[in-house]
């Protein structure tokens, strides 16, 4: 009877939470909902959401108002390089996990009044998107409500994360480029982490670019690297992934390795053919690209990036 409260309880508080939250469309909003909602249970004196990029980066998504006097980048660049941290227990299990006395630890904490610690994964379809961290600042001893509690919390922000679409896409942003709505580097990168299809990489680079926003600024080159975007998602297919990796710079993967060269000419058509027109200024522009296939030029990202890129500057040395 008491486990079946427990998973009522979290389910309502989550379910509650994400409601409420998506009118905004806010992790850090969503974050402090949740905060509220699980205090009277589990009484912590602070709270953080820690998103772990690699095991070299962590960034804080969200905090409680005790950290926001300090200064957490400085936390963070703390955090990315310290051999033993406590969100590291959580990452490598993937279960919450209770530490009585962190004075008893080797672990650095960036406030020296915390006592006690949980931490609890935040998991999205059995991946990590980060640590949700409790902290005591008096030894805290855990009860079977607690346990009971945080057991199924954890199981239910996974179910209902994962099941939830517009929460999913919420947390997901983190894969999105803010600027055309295209994926990120970090979606590429996580990609070919887990990938073992045979695919093939693009990599584009605007010619002349840096030009345009020298004559126009930046605010112009923006709205042109919007249509450029805009342009690159209509003319390839829907299972294409298009990224901007940065700046000018677009990735196209494809499934379509057979294709690869018609797809490429598609994309030099498309940007080289129209010009752009914005508030009245016309502008030409072409582009350049390299490629290389996965896993028949290399059996990570970085070296078949390094074999499309040196292909993409051959190609732009005869424009």
């Amino acid at each position: 009877m008491i486990k079946s409260y427990f998973d009522l309880l979290t389910s309502k508080i989550l379910l509650e939470t994400t409601v409420e939250v998506l009118k905004d469309e806010s992790v850090d909003k969503f974050f402090h909902k949740l905060a509220d909602k699980s205090l009277p249970i589990l009484k912590f004196d602070a709270w953080s959401v820690l998103e772990v990029e690699d095991k070299e980066r962590v960034k804080f998504v969200a905090v409680s108002d005790f950290y926001q006097r300090f200064d957490v980048e400085k936390i963070e660049k703390k955090l990315s390089f310290q051999d033993f941290a406590l969100y590291n227990v959580v990452l490598n299990t993937k279960r919450w996990k209770y530490i009585k006395d962190v004075s008893k630890t080797r672990a650095w904490v960036p406030n020296n009044r915390i006592s006690s610690w949980i931490g609890i994964p935040l998991l999205f379809d059995s991946k990590v998107y980060g640590v949700l961290s409790l902290d005591y600042f008096k030894i805290k001893r855990l009860g079977l409500k607690e346990k009971l509690f945080l057991d199924n919390f954890q199981r239910n922000f996974s179910k209902i994360a994962s099941d939830f679409r517009q929460l999913k896409e919420l947390f997901y942003q983190k894969y999105i480029d803010q600027l055309t709505s295209l994926k990120n580097r970090h979606f590429i990168e996580e990609f070919f982490e887990s990938n073992k299809e045979r695919v093939g990489l693009i990599f584009c680079d605007l010619n002349k670019f840096k030009s345009i926003n020298d004559t126009y600024g930046h605010r112009f080159g923006d709205e042109v690297i919007k249509v450029v975007a805009k342009r690159l998602k209509n003319v390839l297919k829907s299972t294409d992934q298009v990224v901007r990796y940065g700046g000018d710079e677009f990735i196209i993967i494809t499934k379509n390795v057979d294709k690869i060269h018609v797809i490429i000419n598609r994309i030099k058509n498309i940007i080289k053919k129209y010009d752009i027109i914005i508030d009245g200024k016309k502008v030409n522009l072409g582009i350049s690209c390299g490629y290389a296939i996965f896993p028949d030029d290399g059996t990570d990202l970085w070296e078949i990036l390094h074999i499309a890129d040196l292909r993409m500057y051959e190609e732009k040395k005869k424009e």
